[in-house]
C-alpha cells in the first residue's frame, strides 16, 4: 500500500508540470553521455559464441559438449545470464556432470527470490526434496535486495493505470518518464542495471524493468522525440548486462527507418488435431532473399545475436524436445487452427499460409 501511495504522488507531480516536451528533453539529454558502441568487448562477444556452441550441442544431444562451453563460457563474464546458467545445469544433469549441476544450481537460488519454476522443473524429476533443501540451506544473497525492490517498483508504476489509455494516457507516460529516467540514473552509476545487481527473475529471463524499454521502444515507433535506445543497449551487450536477442528486439520496435533494421527472426509453426504430426510439428521460416539473409546475419553478428541457421536449429529442436531448455533466440509463432475444420479445410489452410515461406530441412 505504501509502495503504491508513493508511486500516485510521484505520477501527480509528473503529469502536473507544465511542458510534456521538457520531459522529453529531459529523458534525451541523458543520450549524449553514452557513447555509441559496436559490441568489440572480445570476452563479452567470446561468451555468446561459447553459449551458443553449448546451445547448439544441445540441440544434437551433445550435452556433454554442452557442459564444456558452458564452463568456459562462465570464465568470460562477471556473472552470466540465468538462462545460461540454467540450461547448464540441465546439461551437466544430462551428462551426469553431478557436481557441476549442483554449482549451477546453488548459483541460481542464492540469485533469485522466487524459486517455484526452478524447483518445479528439478525437484522429483532430477533431484529428491532432501537435496533441493540442502541447497536452500546454503542459499546466500547474491544480488542488492533493495535495488531489486526498487526495480519490481518500477515494474508496478508501470503499470499502474494500464490498460487505461483513453482516460490515463498523460499519467501512463509520465510514469514511463520517471521509470526511463531511474534507469538512466542507475546506468549512470553502477551499469544498466542488469543480473550482476539484481540477479534473476523467476522466468530466469529479463529484469523487472524490461517492460520500460518495450514501451519506451513502442512509443518511439510514432514518435521520435521519445528517446533512442540503440546506443543504451549497444552499451549493456557490450558490456555483457543485456540479452542481445532482447536488444535487437526492442530496437526493431523503434522503426527507426532512417538508421538501418534490426533483424528480428521468428519461426511458424501451423497446427490442427487431424494433421499429421510431420505438419504439426515442421518449422516453417521466412522466405529471405539471399542478399537479405546475409544482411540479417551480419546486422546479428555485430550485436553478438544467433545466426539466422542457428535459430533455426534451435527453433527445430525446441518443437521436438520436452526438456525445457531456454533459447532466448527462439521465437516461435504456433497458430492453432479451428479445431471445427474438416481434414481437406485444415490441408487448404495450411497450404495457403505456408506459401510465402520456406520449411527448415535439418542438415
Amino acid at each position: 500500500m505504501r509502495i503504491t501511495f508513493i508511486i500516485v504522488i510521484l505520477t501527480i507531480q509528473v503529469s502536473c508540470k507544465k511542458g510534456h516536451e521538457t520531459n522529453i528533453k529531459s529523458e534525451n539529454s541523458t543520450i549524449t553521455e553514452l557513447t555509441k558502441c559496436n559490441c568489440n568487448n572480445e570476452a563479452i562477444t567470446k561468451y555468446h559464441i561459447l553459449t551458443n556452441k553449448a546451445e547448439i550441442a544441445i540441440c544434437e544431444g551433445d550435452f556433454n559438449s554442452a557442459s564444456k562451453n558452458y564452463s568456459l563460457a562462465f570464465r568470460e563474464i562477471k556473472k552470466p545470464f540465468g538462462h545460461d546458467i540454467y540450461n547448464a545445469a540441465l546439461s551437466n544433469q544430462l551428462s551426469n556432470n553431478l557436481d557441476e549441476r549442483n554449482l549451477n544450481l546453488q548459483l541460481l537460488i542464492n540469485n533469485s527470490d522466487d524459486l517455484s519454476m526452478l524447483k518445479s522443473i528439478f525437484v522429483n524429476t532430477y533431484i529428491d526434496e532432501n537435496l533441493w533443501n540442502s541447497f536452500i540451506e546454503k542459499r546466500t544473497t547474491e544480488y542488492d535486495s533493495r535495488l531489486r525492490n526498487e526495480f519490481k517498483s518500477i515494474w508496478e508504476r508501470d503499470q499502474l493505470f494500464r490498460p487505461m489509455y483513453d482516460t490515463h494516457a498523460d499519467t501512463i507516460q509520465a510514469n514511463r518518464i520517471i521509470n526511463m529516467k531511474r534507469i538512466l540514473s542507475i546506468t549512470d552509476s553502477l551499469g544498466f542495471p542488469s543480473q550482476i545487481e539484481l540477479g534473476f527473475r523467476k522466468s530466469l529471463r529479463g529484469q523487472n524493468h524490461d517492460v520500460v524499454l518495450v514501451h519506451t521502444s513502442q512509443r518511439r515507433s510514432s514518435d521520435k522525440d521519445i528517446i533512442d535506445l540503440e546506443p543504451i543497449l549497444c552499451k549493456a551487450v557490450n558490456e555483457g548486462r543485456f540479452d542481445p536477442e532482447q536488444a535487437i528486439t526492442y530496437l526493431q520496435f523503434q522503426n527507426d527507418k532512417d538508421k538501418r533494421n534490426f533483424e528480428v527472426y521468428s519461426t511458424w509453426q501451423y497446427r490442427h488435431p487431424l494433421l499429421p504430426d510431420s505438419l504439426n510439428n515442421k518449422i516453417w521460416l521466412v522466405n529471405l532473399t539471399k542478399e537479405k539473409y546475409e544482411r540479417a546475419n551480419k546486422i546479428r553478428k555485430k550485436w553478438n545475436a544467433d545466426q539466422l541457421e542457428d535459430i533455426a536449429k534451435k527453433s527445430d529442436f525446441i518443437s521436438r524436445s520436452n526438456i525445457p531448455f531456454i533459447f532466448t533466440s527462439v521465437m516461435t509463432f504456433i497458430e492453432n487452427m479451428p479445431a471445427d475444420l474438416t481434414l481437406e479445410e485444415a490441408l487448404d489452410k495450411y497450404k495457403m499460409t505456408t506459401s510465402d515461406k520456406v520449411p527448415y530441412k535439418a542438415k
